[in-house]
């Protein structure tokens, strides 16, 4: 269907209700309608292509990841995820629900982002009740912006030092989990830039 930049006074809501020579151009004929069934019949064969995933708000599902806002670690982390095995043995690829915010477990505890804690807190409460997850996985990751604005560059200024300062953060989250919600199970770790994570406690 071609696309065409209409105007906003010009942009009609839908198809039907464009002027006559609109409707044409918008490709609103035989052939346009043929493609829509298509699109249709091709929509619902990839929602057939997924046996056994449940597409529910609310469910019985394994994790919540929390991990930074930095795009350096957004495929990674998705990949991540996709290796892990829940409780159940089965991937948890689609089988977690996803919190990210700075610094991701350091932006959840560290006092230079109090203004932040209630709404992670919060939000692992709801989904637990929705959700019914077994665990919490928090990860860091290296060269984070958000934990050189925390710990200070000199803090984190090697890797030993970085490590020791997250490791930190991280233990601090684990028992802010425990003590939240003792019934979850908590994995922390901090990733590195090529996508390995190295566990903390």
């Amino acid at each position: 269907m071609p696309y065409h930049n209409l105007s906003s006074s010009m942009t009609p809501t839908c198809a039907c209700c464009a002027p006559a020579p609109l409707r044409s151009g918008l490709g609103v004929n035989r052939r346009g309608f043929l493609n829509l069934g298509a699109a249709g019949v091709a929509g619902a064969a990839l929602a057939s292509m997924a046996p056994g995933k449940s597409f529910a708000a609310s469910g019985n599902y394994e994790a919540m990841l929390v991990n930074c806002i930095d795009p350096r670690f957004t495929t990674l982390s998705w990949q991540y995820m996709g290796l892990i095995q829940g409780v159940s043995r089965e991937k948890l690829e689609d089988n977690y629900s996803h919190f990210v915010m700075a610094g991701g477990p350091i932006g959840a505890v560290h006092p230079k982002f109090a203004a932040w804690h209630a709404t992670y807190w919060d939000n692992l409460d709801v989904t637990v009740s929705l959700h019914h997850i077994k665990r919490v996985i928090g990860i860091s990751h290296r060269d984070c912006g958000a934990a050189k604005l925390a710990f200070g560059a000199d803090a984190v200024s090697d890797k030993d030092k970085e490590t020791e300062a997250h490791s930190e953060a991280l233990s601090m989250f684990r028992k802010e989990v425990n003590k939240r919600q003792p019934k979850l199970s908590v994995i922390t770790g901090i990733m590195n830039t090529n996508g390995r994570v190295d566990l903390i406690g």
